[in-house]
């Protein structure tokens, strides 16, 4: 009897141990902040930005080896938070706050046969009474946590007089 009670405390310590090793390895770090224009964003060090050529809306592209956000901030970027709606398309669709600012997590089959992408993880953000808004978007995301931290890093920066 001694044997198969040592047995069940062993499987459950084993088993808490293994649950926090698996936790632990998700624990995501972003240990840069990348300073875009109006907005910063934390990554992980290998990560950098550029802009590209936008013609009503700032644009460009945050990036690493293997992962490419893009994003788009202006009124034009995708109009008003109440515009952006779940569809037939839709995966899954999550209203929030991230850093005190209106936002929408949307992740969505592409519809879209020109190019050869599945999936589009997009965060919709609307300030508001400042009017300003930014749409951050990847295709097919190796690291959905990570992407998914960084988007919820975003920060508008505070405008001065």
């Amino acid at each position: 009897m001694k044997k198969v009670y040592f047995l069940f405390i062993f499987s459950i310590v084993f088993l808490l141990f293994e649950s926090c090793t698996n936790n632990t390895s998700k624990n995501i770090e972003l240990q840069q902040e990348l300073f875009i224009s109006s907005f910063t964003i934390q990554t992980p060090d290998d990560w950098q930005w550029e802009q590209d050529q936008g013609i009503d809306t700032f644009i460009g592209k945050i990036f690493n080896s293997e992962e490419v956000i893009y994003f788009d901030q202006g009124y034009l970027s995708f109009g008003y938070l109440e515009d952006v709606e779940a569809s037939e398309r839709t995966i899954s669709f999550q209203k929030l706050n991230i850093n005190g600012v209106p936002a929408i997590i949307e992740k969505e089959k592409t519809s879209n046969e020109e190019i050869d992408r599945d999936i589009r993880l997009s965060v919709y953000l609307d300030e508001g009474q400042t009017g300003r808004q930014n749409r951050l978007y990847t295709y097919d995301p190796k690291n959905e946590d990570l992407i998914l931290a960084i988007f919820k890093s975003h920060n508008f920066v505070e405008l001065s007089d």
